[in-house]
This record gives C-alpha cells, sequence and structure tokens, in this order.
C-alpha cells in the first residue's frame, strides 16, 4: 500500500465517520437548542410567578394601608361628631349662663335700688328723730326749721309707711304728718 491509497483510505473513513458524526451533532444541537429553550421558559415562569407574588404583597399593603385610612378617617368622623355635641352643649351651657347672668344683674339692680331706697329711708328717719326730739325738748322753732329743710330734701316720701316697732301702731309717715300738722 503505498501513500496514497493510504491517504484514500484515511479520507474516506474521514469521510465516513464525518457523515455519520453530523446527525449526532445535528441531535446535541437541537437538544441544546430544547434545553435552553425549557430554561428560559422555566425563567419567564419563575419571574411571572414572583412578580406575581410581589403584586400581590403590593395589594395587600395598599389594601392594609387603605383599611388602616378608613379606620383614621372614621375615628376623625367620631371625634368631629363628638367635638360637635361638645361645642352643643358648651353653647347650651353659655346660654344658661347668659340667664342666670341677667337674672343675677336684675337683682343686683334690684338690690342697688332696695338699698338707695333703705339710704333714703334711713336718711329720712334720721331727719325725722332730730326734727321729733327739737319738738319733744320744746324747741318748737328748731323743730319747724328742720321740718321745712326737711321738706326742701323730697324725704318725707321716703319714709316708710309702717311702723317696724310696733306692727298695728301708726308709722313713721303717719307720725311725721301728725308732727309736720301740729308745727304748721
Amino acid at each position: 500500500m503505498n501513500r496514497s491509497e493510504r491517504d484514500r483510505q484515511e479520507r474516506s473513513r474521514l469521510q465516513h465517520e464525518a457523515e455519520h458524526a453530523r446527525p449526532h451533532k445535528k441531535v446535541s444541537v437541537f437538544g441544546y437548542l430544547a434545553i435552553l429553550f425549557a430554561v428560559a421558559f422555566l425563567l419567564l415562569l419563575m419571574s411571572y410567578f414572583m412578580q406575581q407574588r410581589s403584586n400581590q404583597e403590593a395589594m395587600d399593603n395598599l389594601q392594609a394601608t387603605s383599611d388602616s385610612a378608613v379606620q383614621t378617617l372614621e375615628n376623625i368622623l367620631t371625634q368631629r361628631d363628638e367635638l360637635q355635641q361638645q361645642v352643643a352643649d358648651l353653647q347650651k351651657e353659655k346660654e344658661d349662663l347668659e340667664g342666670e347672668k341677667a337674672q343675677l344683674e336684675s337683682s343686683l339692680e334690684q338690690t342697688q335700688e332696695d338699698q338707695a331706697q333703705l339710704e333714703r329711708q334711713l336718711e329720712a328717719m334720721d331727719w325725722f328723730w332730730r326734727i321729733q326730739r327739737q319738738y319733744s325738748r320744746g324747741y318748737t322753732r328748731a323743730a319747724r326749721e328742720l321740718a321745712e329743710a326737711f321738706e326742701a330734701t323730697g324725704l318725707p316720701d321716703a319714709l316708710p309707711d309702717t311702723s317696724y316697732a310696733e306692727p298695728d301702731g301708726p308709722s313713721p309717715k303717719d307720725q311725721y304728718q301728725e308732727l309736720y300738722d301740729i308745727l304748721f
């Protein structure tokens, strides 16, 4: 065998191996492609489920936030209603106090008027006592002068109509009138 024949045989054998090896390599490439597509599909599927899980967590968080916001709003509305009730109660209390204040002011005015009247009565009784004292001592002229000054003050009307010492007896006003009639 010579070299060219050997080379030919060698080529033939290599060709034969190459022909048989090609389909086997084609199957390997398709296998690799199938594995790659399967892995890519699995990765896409995992990505989808992770996205779904992330979306669900976000939805749960949003729902919790929404529930919290609704609860906060309900609490605020409840507080608003309570405050409105307190305002209404305070307004009613204010009106009641203003009514009491008006009554007390009216009562104070009446008391001041009564006090002024009592002071006038006291002053009138003082005049009457001095006139009566002058008359009982026999100083008729001095009693008459005091009576004229007393009449000029306008206080004779302030003398009490009832006697506090003797409820059935003559009043100071009646006693002064008798004394006045005697003096004039």
